[in-house]
């Protein structure tokens, strides 16, 4: 038997099939984690759910209760499987067939303490955005009413200077902001605490430019360097390896890997333009050469791929960065 799980925010839309492709069992049940093994029950079915930000307790309980579970990268579901008509009911159903025809493209699924990890790390760089967000509206407010001030505004003499200005709305930003201050500092002690004991970040925290946070978001994304074949995937999965589009004679670049790990991209380009103003390494050196060539964009992506083929190294051979490289 081959079930699929079609996953909404209050909704689940279930198929069965059998070995012909014949729909046994088919419904809309209520986001219940009951309902769902009662629909399963006494199928010992194969299950199939698309990748997304709900799959993953459902994908947990059925594992717990003995089924084979596989999770479906969606957009490469998307290739693979295009239809005219696109309902919840055909989306279950395809993904029923491309289960039974062995042609689910698996997307990977990190450990429960993994993804843990991640989930902290995540929620510290969205208190971040969110406290620039603000910091940036306190920014406005003193620009349309012509306020000047030297120097930075978020120092503690900056601070001062913006209390006395005595603005509604200022006012308030900054206590939003000082109420971020407090959880983001509670967050980077907890990080810091999981990082001294995470296997790949104590190797990561030896290169110059990563911090504790940095060192545990990149460890969390990468989650197993034994699941990249080598650097270069690795790479690819964090966006810094540019993609080729080709039709007939012509081609033009592109973004690169649309599955890539957005997170991992972002962090890896904010340690390398770090490394690279502070520290003497045969990476910091190959970027000074390649900007003055061709320019700090393509530099700093340049030797962010070149860092990331360090970390691969050194997380492969368990050995702390060396400047040399």
């Amino acid at each position: 038997m081959y079930a699929a799980l079609d996953l909404h925010e209050k909704s689940i839309q279930c198929v069965l099939k059998d070995d012909t492709g014949k729909v046994v069992r088919e419904s809309k049940v209520p986001k219940d984690e009951e309902r769902i093994l009662e629909f399963l029950d006494g199928t010992n079915a194969r299950v199939v759910m698309e990748s997304g930000y709900n799959h993953q307790h459902i994908r947990d309980v059925l594992k717990a209760k003995g089924y084979d579970v596989k999770v479906a990268h969606p957009l490469m579901v998307k290739a693979i499987a295009y239809a005219k008509v696109k309902t919840d009911k055909v989306d279950a159903r395809t993904l029923a067939d491309l289960l039974r025809a062995d042609m689910i493209p698996e997307s990977y699924v990190p450990e429960e303490k993994t993804r843990e990890v991640r989930d902290l790390v995540r929620r510290r760089h969205r208190l971040v955005e969110t406290r620039t967000g603000f910091k940036n509206k306190v920014k406005a407010e003193l620009a349309k009413r012509w306020v000047k001030h030297e120097g930075e505004v978020f120092t503690q003499e900056g601070r001062r200077f913006l209390r006395s200005l005595h603005i509604d709305a200022v006012d308030d930003y900054m206590d939003t902001i000082e109420f971020l201050d407090g959880k983001i500092g509670e967050l980077d002690v907890k990080v810091k605490g999981v990082a001294q004991n995470d296997r790949y970040a104590k190797l990561l925290v030896t290169i110059p430019g990563v911090s504790h946070y940095s060192a545990l978001l990149i460890s969390s994304e990468i989650a197993d360097v034994d699941r990249f074949a080598d650097h270069e995937h690795l790479c690819s999965y964090a966006g810094l390896v540019p993609g080729v589009r080709q039709s007939a004679d012509k081609s033009h670049a592109t973004s690169g890997n649309r599955t890539r790990s957005a997170m991992l991209n972002w962090i890896m380009v904010q340690c390398t333009r770090v490394h690279v103003r502070w520290c003497d390494s045969s990476i910091t050196r190959f970027y000074m050469e390649l900007a003055k060539r061709r320019g700090e964009k393509v530099a700093i992506v340049a030797a962010a791929r070149k860092l990331m083929r360090a970390m691969y190294i050194m997380l492969k051979e368990e050995k702390a960065f060396r400047l040399d490289g």
